[in-house]
């Protein structure tokens, strides 16, 4: 289950291909902005479930615009070929169908063509292609709103250096968004709808303001490479081990020395458990702290127990002040919902 919020602290849009029945009547009961249909077979589920509550379920059909967002495979939504959303040559039928059904409100259109999108092109190429579509449900089901989502990327690879105005400012690079190139993008084609746009931020406002630290436990070398183990591991931050996620990793003190070409793992016994694999990294000793930095989005929320470890702490730093915003879990927090067998 995943939110979008709109029109207030208390309604958002709600996404997710395998919405649950229950999840249907909470939204509905809580008075969700809108549900992003997935699928038929969600579409009737809705109208069955809201027909149950005796109210009419908002609705907004997540349109498939077939763009490649140019992203890395397993966070592409908007293709064809991806699980997500009704085709865009097949929407307008299902719009037409939806509004048969006594217990559905169309309310917009939405669409998501991925996230970690570092090109304003795939943008441009959605908008232009869904604004007719989307006038065309103005004219028929007087929607209220386009909610285009899809974030705007952030630069992992030199990320404190993305902490500078004069970087952002560079131009000629494929490899970094901004907001103006965003709004550029789509506001030629949705400002003439009318509509009320929702958009999606992304990662760049939390990303590159994360940091995972650890503490380095052994340096071991082989004839083939130099392992840096540390304390973190895959269930920590799993996004070099599911996306090849690409991290800047810095010591935190520096002691000047000279780059080594060293893999840095963790702990847990998976060959994927890495955080970087044949890097150039100031040369690493046991007990060097470290910071692998651009971990604020996709980092904990994606965090588990795997391989029974405690999920670590989060501090929230605002100039001088700290704040512990989660308590690091116990070994005894693990077990803590668990039935002993009777005895």
């Amino acid at each position: 289950m995943s939110s979008r919020r709109a029109a207030g602290p208390d309604k958002c849009t709600f996404a997710g291909v395998g919405k649950t029945r229950d999840e249907i009547v909470y939204a509905l009961r809580e008075g969700v902005y809108s549900f992003n249909v997935e699928s038929e077979g969600e579409l009737a589920r809705i109208n069955d479930v809201a027909g149950s509550l005796r109210i009419k379920a908002p609705i907004a059909i997540r349109v498939n615009p077939d763009v490649d967002a140019k992203t890395h495979k397993f966070i592409s939504t908007g293709k064809s070929k991806n699980k997500f959303g009704i085709g865009i040559d097949r929407a307008l039928e299902v719009y037409e169908a939806a509004a048969t059904l006594p217990h559905i409100h169309i309310r917009g259109v939405q669409t998501h063509i991925g996230s970690q999108i570092l090109e304003s092109g795939p943008f441009a190429e959605a908008a232009a292609k869904l604004a007719e579509l989307a006038s065309v449900l103005k004219t028929r089901h007087d929607i209220e709103f386009f909610d285009f989502g899809g974030g705007i990327g952030i630069v992992y690879d030199d990320a404190l250096a993305s902490g500078s105005k004069d970087w952002w400012e560079q131009s000629g690079t494929a490899r970094r968004i901004t907001p103006e190139d965003y709004a550029a993008a789509i506001i030629p084609a949705l400002k003439p709808l009318g509509l009320r746009i929702l958009f999606e931020p992304g990662r760049f406002l939390v990303g590159n303001a994360g940091a995972l630290l650890s503490t380095v436990q052994y340096v071991k070398h082989t004839p083939a490479k130099t392992f840096t183990i540390v304390d973190a591991a895959m269930n920590d931050l799993i996004r070099p081990a599911l996306y090849e996620g690409w991290h800047e990793i810095v010591p935190l003190k520096n002691k000047g020395t000279a780059p080594l070409k060293m893999d840095i793992v963790g702990p847990v016994c998976e060959s994927g458990d890495f955080f970087a694999q044949d890097r150039d990294i100031p040369e690493l000793h046991p007990d060097d702290r470290i910071a692998i930095l651009s971990s604020g989005a996709y980092g904990f929320v994606m965090s588990s127990n795997y391989n029974s470890r405690p999920m670590l702490p989060e501090i929230l730093i605002d100039g001088s002040t700290i704040h512990l915003a989660r308590s690091r879990q116990t070994l005894e927090d693990l077990i803590q919902g668990e039935t002993p067998l009777p005895s």
